[in-house]
């Protein structure tokens, strides 16, 4: 696996999904081709949640992105509050819905009425990392170049942070969160 990726315009959905394999078999200590896109990974790879926090972090540090820090349910809740998300320990029927808009590689079949709240973990999947870096990589490539301190249209990406740097003033522009990018387009797909 490579220190870090070289920019987030030259990585084809291949490449995302290998990389993104290679680090899952790499924190599970397993082979890669065991690592499959549609492998849950609690149910079918053994991963335990500080697994899933190793990969995060790893992938965190190969792509320079922000991972998401909630679940799904965690960050509608902030914005919807608990009660439309979950009654006596049992998601809702709009929870429901938000994990089959915000969680479109899941079977439909998994998300029914009755679920509980701690079973989210485990429809987590290879391609739910997949997804979640491509769309942090493709926010990364649309990112504005311009300076908002001194308005020319220097920023770099740094080499070390999910942040950009303008190379005429040292400005530092960090790139929104994983969760503030995951919540916003659960927003839209609501809206659809």
């Amino acid at each position: 696996m490579t220190d870090a990726v070289e920019t987030s315009t030259s990585l084809s959905q291949e490449m995302i999904e290998l990389k993104v394999r290679e680090t899952i078999a790499k924190s599970l200590d397993i082979d890669v081709d065991d690592v499959q896109l549609l492998a849950s990974l609690q149910a079918d790879l053994g991963a335990e949640s500080l697994d899933m926090l190793d990969i995060a972090f790893l992938l965190e540090r190969e792509f320079r992105i922000e991972f998401p820090r909630m679940d799904l349910l965690q960050r509608a809740s902030t914005h919807f509050g608990d009660e439309l998300m979950m009654q006596d320990g049992v998601v809702t029927d709009f929870g429901l819905e938000l994990i089959r808009k915000g969680m479109p590689e899941v079977d439909p079949s998994m998300i029914r009425s009755g679920m509980q709240a701690s079973e989210l973990a485990r429809m987590i999947q290879v391609q739910t990392f997949v997804r979640i870096v491509g769309r942090l990589l493709e926010v990364k490539q649309q990112f504005p170049r311009e300076c908002p301190s001194c308005g020319t249209t220097s920023l770099e990406e740094s080499a070390v942070a999910p942040e950009f740097v303008c190379a005429n003033c040292g400005y530092i522009q960090p790139l929104p969160s994983g969760d503030e990018i995951l919540f916003q387009d659960l927003l839209e797909r609501i809206k659809e």
